[in-house]
């Protein structure tokens, strides 16, 4: 396997004095797997924003696909955002007026890129892969939260991204729809797509790849 992430001693601080991340390590190859547990506040959430490039840091060196990313741009790395990364927000970030399907292909709206027929199918395919196909055309406001996180977790994983990024993907579901989600994160890295899952949930078992403890703002094996 390829490696896609490497970050070495990476720091970040929001008001130069505490360091939420502080002399951070961690790689991750191309169809790997990485859990990252930990509690409320230790920085997870900031670090997956680093990774994602949603944020900037303030010390180390990022390089994603062979590209060492600048903090100072982020702006300019719009397409890695845009068609390598899939993300999956605790928050959801769904348009609750748009239904399960559009909002399943706001990614393709977002990049430019066209919605095939083979888009269309794909995007039925997974809907009945995680039970949803019979919703395809319901208002996202009208979901359950665990039907909201299902649409979530479809719309990052759509466009095959090199990189899934997962912050409590499993948060609103239950020990079923868990199994489902765990078993298409499977997939999706068997595929050859790296995936980041963040998690305070200690349970949580993806069964491979590596499991990381995030203290102390650095990432210590299990």
């Amino acid at each position: 396997m390829s490696e896609l992430i490497r970050i070495s001693n990476l720091r970040k601080t929001y008001d130069g004095k505490r360091y939420v991340l502080d002399g951070l390590d961690f790689s991750i190859n191309k169809g790997e797997i990485a859990t990252i547990l930990g509690a409320s506040g230790c920085g997870k959430s900031t670090f997956l924003n680093i990774v994602g490039l949603l944020d900037n840091f303030t010390d180390g060196k990022y390089l994603f696909s062979e590209t060492e990313i600048n903090p100072k741009k982020l702006n300019s790395y719009y397409q890695y955002r845009a068609t390598d990364i899939g993300f999956i927000f605790q928050a959801y970030c769904l348009i609750d007026s748009l239904s399960v399907k559009d909002n399943i292909l706001m990614p393709f709206l977002y990049s430019g890129a066209g919605i095939t027929g083979s888009v269309k199918e794909a995007v039925d395919a997974l809907l009945d892969s995680f039970d949803m196909l019979n919703l395809k055309n319901k208002r996202v406001s009208l979901l359950s939260g665990g039907e909201r996180q299902r649409v979530a977790i479809i719309r990052a994983i759509i466009k095959k991204p090199k990189l899934i990024i997962a912050d409590e993907p499993t948060g609103n579901l239950d020990e079923s729809n868990t199994q489902l989600v765990v078993k298409a994160f499977r997939n999706i890295a068997e595929n050859g797509t790296a995936v980041i899952v963040v998690t305070h949930n200690k349970y949580l078992s993806l069964g491979m790849g590596r499991t990381y403890s995030l203290k102390g703002g650095r990432l210590y094996n299990e």
